[in-house]
């Protein structure tokens, strides 16, 4: 048994035992036991409520962009620069919002915004835990505990928690992780509030999973999945930190403040492992290893706000005036490519041997920028909403390159950004909204098959309009049918593989939403995407590259159904997650693509007490008829889905 292994499964002995010990402690409230992302998502656009999500969109693909990368993420509603991933311990849940849901939501994204919930105290004590058998991505043990502690009431508490997993990922390499938060809550008043909170999170000694990029027009051959193909001297580390310090508090006469500050980190010890040229037999023309060591980045970001909010007759209306803004570093480059030579992808890891290599002097990349704006909201209730705002943008970004010869680039922009929407209910069942937007976010960097890897372009200018409508079918089942335009500069790989911008990418498309409770106890989240990427400009004219975009869906099908008995009171319930995913181009030139593919899991949740503590014991086959599918990278790599999979967890409310 490994160091980790033993650990790990110390931690588990330990908590287990330590919770045998409260069980005839005094009832708490209940803080996770009841958690169900099904009844707790209004539209079927993005939710995740603890381990669960719902809806076609998630934190890293919404409209066919990754709006993490982009840089349209908030907190607790305040503007957040975050690097990567926030520990799940910090966080109840995240939404995504889009088309209505981002109404009324000063300065909104063009490509959609991720807003995560902060896991608060409460006024009662609870402790939360959980132990399972693995998840879609990882197999293996896996424990998380959370915990809430009030210390005067709701004027003052704690809350935080912390978690592990040892196992294997889909593709047979190992996976070690852990993760811990804290946070302190401070509420002096009814209208005022003080957060706050750190959390971490450790990916260690991953090894890198192979990439299987395809010779000509063929697929790669399916590999048997579970199997370590990748090396082992390709072991990851990753650290990521997340801290902040959020303020709201009235002032008086219908004004108040919310603030927030934010501090998030990366440091990275990477390796990627890339097949290139893999032939329908498994032959690949080289193997191709990226090493990298020190790569570094933090954000400090943030927001402050004043608001003022009155009425006239039956109108709401708020005024909100913002100062946002973020200083943001990174060490970049220096990597080392390293040509393993030909080989099978079925070759064993021990036919490659780790080749001595040196790395180069890291690159920095400063990131300065600042907005200030202003927005007003107007609202009828029930009848209709105005959304206007303005900001003006100043946003620098300058590069030192470690090699002397090449010249540093300064990148200064001085964009005037708006947006403006409305909705118009035409009846009690029946809205009607719209909108027009214009950004500035982050393009995506350069990824690792890349020759100026993890090299990051400077900010690009978006613009989105949108209209749709929102249909009460019952009082308790709503549609969302919503139709958009997205444009922005498009970014990849030209053939001498340098990532750059080669033209114009513009997603249309229909989205429809259907979402609630089609009888007592059976809910519904459903929602269906019928997208039109399309490339424009010179790369596209000169036949460089063809005019669909690499690895977009045209069309995304999710839907979770879940039955809960006594109509929607019982213990027992069953749910059924189907996903389904069109055709994705796999190469710029257009000449191959990746089969459509389709999922579906089905799972169950017995909800039960012992003594003044409730449980809910939660099974789950993962891929229910073990389908093969591929995943595609923008960069045109290839990795495979998981196999069908049996897990089992236990929660409890204590």
């Amino acid at each position: 048994m490994t160091g980790h292994g033993a650990s790990f499964q110390a931690l588990q002995i330990c908590a287990v035992a330590c919770l045998g010990a409260m069980l005839p402690a005094a009832p708490a409230f209940a803080q996770r036991a009841e958690e169900n992302v099904n009844t707790q998502s209004s539209d079927a656009f993005g939710r995740a409520v603890g381990n669960d999500r719902s809806g076609l969109y998630s934190s890293f693909e919404v409209r066919g962009f990754n709006p993490s990368e982009a840089g349209n993420v908030r907190m607790q509603g305040l503007y957040f620069d975050l690097i990567d991933l926030i520990s799940a311990r910090l966080i109840q849940g995240n939404t995504i919002r889009v088309g209505l849901a981002a109404q009324r939501y000063p300065f909104p994204a063009p490509t959609g915004l991720v807003d995560y919930d902060l896991a608060l105290p409460q006024d009662q004590a609870s402790l939360s835990v959980e132990v399972d058998s693995g998840g879609t991505q990882i197999e293996g043990p896996g424990i998380n505990v959370n915990f809430k502690l009030p210390l005067q009431g709701k004027r003052l508490g704690i809350a935080g928690g912390f978690a592990g997993r040892e196992g294997l990922r889909n593709e047979g390499g190992r996976h070690h992780f852990r993760t811990y938060s804290g946070l302190l809550a401070f509420r002096p008043g009814s209208d005022s509030e003080f957060l706050l909170f750190t959390g971490k999170i450790f990916q260690l000694s991953d090894e890198a999973r192979p990439t299987y990029f395809p010779a000509g027009l063929n697929l790669p051959p399916q590999l048997p999945r579970n199997l370590f193909f990748g090396l082992d001297w390709t072991e990851r580390d990753n650290i990521l930190t997340t801290s902040g310090l959020i303020a709201r508090f009235g002032l008086g006469g219908g004004f108040r403040v919310e603030a927030g500050l934010f501090d998030s980190r990366r440091s990275t010890a990477a390796f990627a492992d890339l097949m290139l040229g893999v032939a329908p037999d498994g032959q690949f023309a080289n193997r191709l290893a990226v090493a990298s060591q020190g790569d570094k980045e933090r954000s400090v970001s943030g927001e402050a706000r004043l608001i003022r909010e009155w009425h006239t007759g039956q109108l709401s209306h708020r005024l909100t005036a913002s100062l946002r803004g973020r200083s943001k570093d990174r060490l970049f480059g220096g990597s080392r490519r390293l040509s393993l030579g030909p080989g099978s992808v079925f070759d064993t890891h021990d036919k490659w041997l780790e080749p001595a290599y040196t790395l180069d002097p890291k690159n920095e990349d400063r990131v300065r920028q600042i907005a200030a704006g202003l927005a007003y909201s107007m609202f009828v209730p029930g009848r209709a909403s105005l959304d206007i705002g303005i900001s003006r943008q100043r946003y620098t970004k300058t590069i030192d390159f470690a090699d002397a010869a090449l010249p540093d680039p300064v990148v200064r922009d001085r964009p005037l950004l708006w947006n403006v929407s409305a909705s118009y209910a035409l009846t009690p069942k029946l809205i009607l909204f719209g909108g027009m937007s214009r950004g500035q976010e982050d393009a995506v960097v350069a990824p690792d098959i890349a020759t100026n890897r993890a090299e990051a372009p400077p900010a690009i200018r978006t613009r989105q309009v949108e209209a749709g409508l929102r249909y009460a079918l019952t009082p308790h089942l709503g549609m969302v049918v919503g139709a958009f335009s997205i444009a922005k500069p498009y970014f990849n790989l030209d053939p001498a593989q340098r990532y750059r911008q080669l033209g114009t990418l513009t997603n249309r498309g229909i989205e429809l939403s259907l979402t609630g409770q089609l009888a007592p106890g059976l809910s519904l989240v459903g929602g269906m995407l019928l997208l039109d990427p399309r490339i424009g400009g010179e790369a596209v004219d000169s036949k460089l590259i063809g005019m669909r975009p690499v690895g977009q869906v045209r069309r995304r099908i999710a839907a979770n159904l879940e039955w809960r008995s006594r109509g929607g009171k019982g213990p027992l319930s069953f749910d059924l997650a189907v996903e389904s995913v069109s055709s994705r181009m796999a190469n710029a030139a257009n000449t191959l693509s990746a089969p459509p593919r389709s999922s579906v899991d089905l799972g169950a949740r017995y909800r039960f007490d012992w003594g003044h503590n409730k449980f809910v014991l939660r099974p789950q086959i993962h891929n229910l008829f073990n389908s093969y599918g591929w995943n595609v990278t923008p960069s045109g790599g290839f990795t495979y889905t998981g196999r069908r999979y049996l897990a089992l967890g236990l929660l409890g409310d204590f």
